[in-house]
């Protein structure tokens, strides 16, 4: 059986998974060059049968989200009507009724026109798929947690801005099935609630949320924290996140009128650490209140690329495991869709996440022909690995690009950018020489047998830290050797890796180790600002030749200026 499954939302994606194995994955993204591009993604679609060697008609069952646009569904009837109605009730002056009753009409309106385009996006989808199944947005967050975790019991927990009526589920999984325990609406967003502050503070929302997390770092959250607390809360009654909407943190497009005294009273960082603080307090007390026995948990959705709150999570005394789907955004909805399609027809029990490279792969052949059009000058050495490893020893930076593309966020050591990770002035001159402005140090990449000398308490974050999805504490001896990849909390997001994840990077790590004595080099991703992670071996090049890196070590070459 073979189904596609197809995110039209942010960072709009395609998966493909054959007889239960997840064979092909990309992002439009990625191939019209377009960051978090939104829509159908029939590109990627169409790349990914021919990769593939499939047509349209080879495919058993396309799969979707978005059950809140079919024309049965209403909204006023979930939501909005209610909470007007409790608004009209209640014993607030006039004043404040008024605005909540504006910020309510407002929001609706948002909505039924995300809603109305998100219907445009599947009519169009069922008219060039036929056999298309629609699943819940959490839902199918949810399935791609779950269902990659290995994990045959456990919680699911998913937070993100909106979808499907809702910002975050909670799900109790057993043998292959999903039970829905709590739901959160989408005027409770904690989502939202981190969007709007990343807009008050000059960045984009659904995109810069990083930053965010970066700057917190540097601020003093016990500043801003007064304000920043009553904005969101946890609800022990409803069992629900609950945003204080009286303040106007959801208005359409993260305007927030009601929130800009913030920034005239507290610096940019105090704010952001506020936010982080108070993030982190309302999903620990959620999960404390919902989840008493010892277990696992399994995450999804885009509020779990905050590696702080995973960290958080990982901590608490009953949580036995982590598990946090690599592609925890709006792009790994694909996966989930396609799992609960196949769940549909044919049982899908839990399986290890083993990979994220599931992109495309070029031959040698392809990349030679791309130099030479680049005009580009090139080596090929027969032990590229050992070369490489004395330039990084050096100080200098190297991308790398080999094998298929990862599927997500995160470089994993197939579209990276490559340094040593003693330099502590790493961070300044780095996001120069690639023409970013970030605030989030960077990542380590780890050769295993080292990392327990390197980090502390791994025992619940064994899969996570393979795919950089997760903070954790630094050893002195890391801090020491390793500077540049350690936060101003003494705390590193590492990539863990063997030679049967990354033969070259596990490689180059084991040459870098001989010449210096350190079991880690950072891993950033192989994109220049505002870019999407290179793709193609013209992509890496362009990337190459228009930002400050030092080589670029490209299957069986190595490209230099």
């Amino acid at each position: 059986m073979k189904i596609i499954g197809i995110n039209y939302l942010s960072e709009s994606s395609v998966v493909l998974i054959e007889n239960g194995k997840l064979k092909y994955a990309i992002s439009e993204e990625r191939l019209n060059r377009i960051k978090n591009w939104w829509g159908n993604p029939f590109k990627a679609v169409n790349y990914v049968l021919k990769e593939t060697n499939n047509k349209i008609n080879d495919i058993d069952f396309f799969a979707t989200h978005g059950l809140s646009c079919s024309k049965s569904f209403s909204p006023d009837k979930n939501i909005f009507k209610n909470k007007i109605e409790e608004i009209q009730k209640s014993s607030l002056t006039s004043i404040k009724k008024n605005l909540q009753i504006d910020f309510l009409e407002k929001k609706f309106k948002h909505e039924t026109a995300a809603r109305k385009r998100n219907s445009k996006n599947i009519d169009s989808l069922k008219k060039r798929y036929k056999k298309l199944d629609i699943y819940d947005h959490h839902e199918a967050h949810a399935a791609s947690a779950y269902f990659y975790s290995g994990w045959n019991k456990c919680y699911v927990l998913t937070i993100d801005g909106w979808g499907d009526d809702s910002s975050s589920k909670l799900y109790k999984a057993d043998n292959g099935e999903l039970f829905q325990l709590s739901s959160s609406s989408s005027l409770d967003s904690l989502g939202y609630f981190y969007g709007s502050i990343t807009k008050l503070l000059g960045y984009k929302p659904h995109r810069h949320e990083g930053k965010v997390l970066g700057l917190a770092a540097f601020g003093n959250y016990k500043k801003a924290y007064p304000y920043i607390s009553k904005m969101i809360s946890y609800d022990k009654q409803k069992k629900c996140f609950k945003g204080n909407f009286e303040k106007g943190l959801y208005q359409s497009k993260f305007d927030n009128p009601n929130i800009k005294f913030l920034i005239k009273k507290f610096s940019p960082k105090d704010i952001a650490a506020a936010t982080q603080k108070r993030i982190e307090e309302v999903i620990i007390e959620f999960i404390k209140d919902n989840i008493k026995e010892n277990t696992k948990i399994a995450l999804a959705g885009g509020v779990f690329s905050n590696v702080k709150i995973n960290q958080k999570i990982s901590e608490l005394k009953n949580i036995k495991d982590i598990f946090i789907y690599p592609n925890m955004g709006d792009g790994g909805l694909a996966v989930g869709c396609a799992i609960l399609s196949h769940n549909k027809y044919k049982k899908f029990l839990p399986r290890n996440t083993n990979t994220m490279y599931l992109g495309p792969k070029f031959s040698n052949a392809q990349i030679l022909k791309e130099i030479k059009n680049n005009r580009l000058k090139y080596i090929k050495i027969r032990y590229p690995e050992k070369f490489i490893a004395k330039k990084l020893s050096e100080g200098l930076v190297v991308a790398c690009f080999q094998g298929r593309m990862e599927f997500g966020p995160r470089s994993l050591g197939n579209r990276s950018i490559l340094v040593s990770a003693s330099d502590k002035s790493v961070n300044e001159w780095l996001n120069t020489k690639l023409k970013r402005t970030e605030f989030m140090p960077f990542a380590p990449v780890t050769l295993k047998r080292f990392a327990k000398k390197m980090y502390k308490n791994l025992e619940k974050k064994k899969i996570a830290s393979k795919f950089m999805t997760i903070t954790t504490e630094c050893t002195k001896q890391a801090i020491k050797i390793s500077p540049a990849a350690v936060h101003i909390d003494n705390t590193a997001r590492p990539q863990i890796i063997t030679n049967k994840d990354n033969k070259k990077i596990n490689k180059i790590l084991n040459e870098y180790y001989k010449i210096s004595k350190i079991p880690n080099l950072i891993n950033t991703s192989f994109n220049v600002h505002e870019e999407p992670i290179v793709c193609s071996p013209n992509d890496a090049l362009r990337a190459f030749k228009t930002s400050k890196l030092d080589y670029l070590y490209i299957e069986d070459y190595i490209v230099h200026k």
